[in-house]
């Protein structure tokens, strides 16, 4: 591995995210608070000053050797870009009085889309920090790297490598040959489909602030809400109707949304073996919850509350349009199940994804059948065409190392003085970037009481998640970095 080439993108990357901090910058002005403001405008020198630094130190053939980047120097440059980009965007926190872990805490939940919070008291902030964190989240929705493969014409070729070391999902969905135009026309997608959301939550009452920043959470499938108690908070069922659609959208795969749109055709909806699963999930979650609650509150305000959270969990968004912490053990059984689950591949959410499950399913069955009759021919197919072994191998690895970081996290968080309760779901929570778990860390608290150890745990578990799992592990592997040297090509660069 180069790490010349990795210094100089990751330079790149932060230095094109220094002019995010400008848009808060402006809404805090627009709202008197100067402290604020001034705050984003000094996270957005460090940012573009260190940007700047890193990419001169890669040098000028570190800029050349892009177009020949290999896949552990992608892996290496959007897990090094990641973690160094939610120090950066703390720093707006850091200004307004959080502490620094719990700054840092609060961005990599942003960026992550998790929507976990340390705030205890929101009247402490002003509009502009919660412009910003509804912010992080949208630029991660999608992610940030694939932002900036979209307008950087120079990455279109050694941008696919970061492109799909951060893609979630276990394949490669792409909608154009061209990977820059890929990522281009999902986030036209991702914008367009924000958009439309604003005016419509601007349409069913709320003020243009509440809808910007609802519009950019839901869709990236964040959760992250300026209301302390999230959409509950506005007690207008006609919000939670229109979060619900769009949330719905958020965690379906979005190369898919596109590919029915552009070609008119919404058979290939229909078609699609993930999409079908995830809505029926949807359905039997909704019933299981209904069933659960009971019809005390009559049927509509049932369905509606138990379909809004059986989507928020599924989906990862983690609004709460009702304190969930007050249901029935049975009701919060259904959600610790979808926290396990999480949307589709190619979609905003976190988890381990739909399609995962499909898979992993098909292949157990395909095992049990094979010690019935070991010379059959069983291939696990998806859509009508055979899962390469590979990609069988990959999902059983993932789920393996998604369950070893899982249970290291929670014995961790238990150990520091978590009960057993909020271990468990503090750390589903933020490894599968979900937000709110169950106890300590329910729909109405927050994670500031947890120990300053369990939080930089749940931290790293929320970066560890959000570039699931694989990513980080890869690079952290001795041998990537010990094949490296510092010059952009030549002898022992083989990463």
């Amino acid at each position: 591995m180069r790490y010349s080439l990795v210094v100089h993108l990751c330079g790149v990357l932060v230095r094109l995210f220094g002019a995010m901090f400008l848009v808060p910058a402006a809404v805090a002005v627009g709202y008197g608070e100067f402290h604020d403001a001034l705050g984003f405008v000094l996270a957005a020198v460090v940012t573009l000053a260190l940007g700047h630094v890193m990419r001169r130190a890669g040098g000028e053939s570190a800029e050349e050797a892009v177009e020949r980047m290999r896949r552990v120097e992608g892996l290496a440059v959007v897990s090094a870009s990641w973690l160094l980009i939610a120090h950066l965007a703390a720093i707006p926190y850091a200004w307004a009085g959080v502490g620094g872990i719990d700054a840092l805490f609060e961005s990599m939940s942003g960026l992550t889309t998790t929507g976990a919070t340390v705030f205890r008291d929101f009247s402490l902030y002003g509009r502009g920090v919660f412009f910003w964190r509804s912010m992080t989240q949208w630029l991660g929705g999608m992610g940030v790297i694939a932002l900036f493969v979209a307008v950087l014409p120079r990455l279109s070729i050694g941008g696919r490598e970061l492109f799909f070391a951060e893609a979630p999902g276990p394949s490669e969905d792409k909608v154009s040959p061209q990977i820059r135009r890929t990522a281009a026309l999902l986030w036209r997608l991702y914008a367009g489909l924000t958009v439309l959301q604003v005016i419509a939550l601007s349409m069913a009452g709320l003020s243009l602030y509440d809808a910007v920043c609802h519009a950019m959470t839901t869709l990236a499938a964040g959760g992250f809400s300026p209301h302390p108690l999230s959409v509950g908070g506005y007690r207008n069922p006609a919000v939670e109707w229109i979060i619900i659609v769009f949330m719905f959208i958020a965690g379906a795969n979005f190369a898919l949304q596109y590919r029915a749109l552009a070609r008119r055709d919404f058979r290939i909806l229909a078609a699609d073996d993930e999409l079908r699963v995830y809505a029926g999930v949807v359905t039997l979650a909704t019933a299981s919850l209904v069933l659960a609650l009971g019809v005390g509150e009559g049927v509509g305000a049932t369905v509606r509350t138990a379909l809004f959270q059986a989507l928020s969990i599924l989906t990862t968004t983690g609004y709460a349009s009702v304190d969930f912490q007050l249901w029935s053990d049975q009701a919060k059984m259904v959600l610790l199940v979808l926290m396990f689950i999480g949307g589709c591949a190619g979609s905003a959410s976190g988890g381990p994804k739909v399609v995962r499950h499909i898979v992993l399913a098909r292949y157990t069955l395909q095992s049990l059948r094979r010690t019935l009759h070991p010379r059959a021919v069983l291939p696990v197919k998806l859509g009508g065409r055979v899962v390469p072994e590979t990609i069988l191998q990959n999902v059983v690895v993932f789920f393996l190392f998604y369950l070893l970081v899982f249970s290291f996290c929670t014995g961790i968080v238990v150990a520091l003085g978590a009960d057993l309760v909020t271990g468990l779901t503090a750390t589903i929570a933020c490894l599968g970037n979900i937000g709110p778990g169950f106890n300590q860390v329910g729909p109405m608290a927050h994670f500031g009481d947890l120990h300053p150890i369990s939080r930089v745990t749940l931290t790293l578990a929320m970066w560890i998640g959000r570039l699931e799992v694989l990513t980080v592990l890869v690079v952290l592997r001795p041998e990537v970095w010990r094949s490296g040297q510092w010059t952009a090509d030549g002898p022992g660069s083989r990463g």
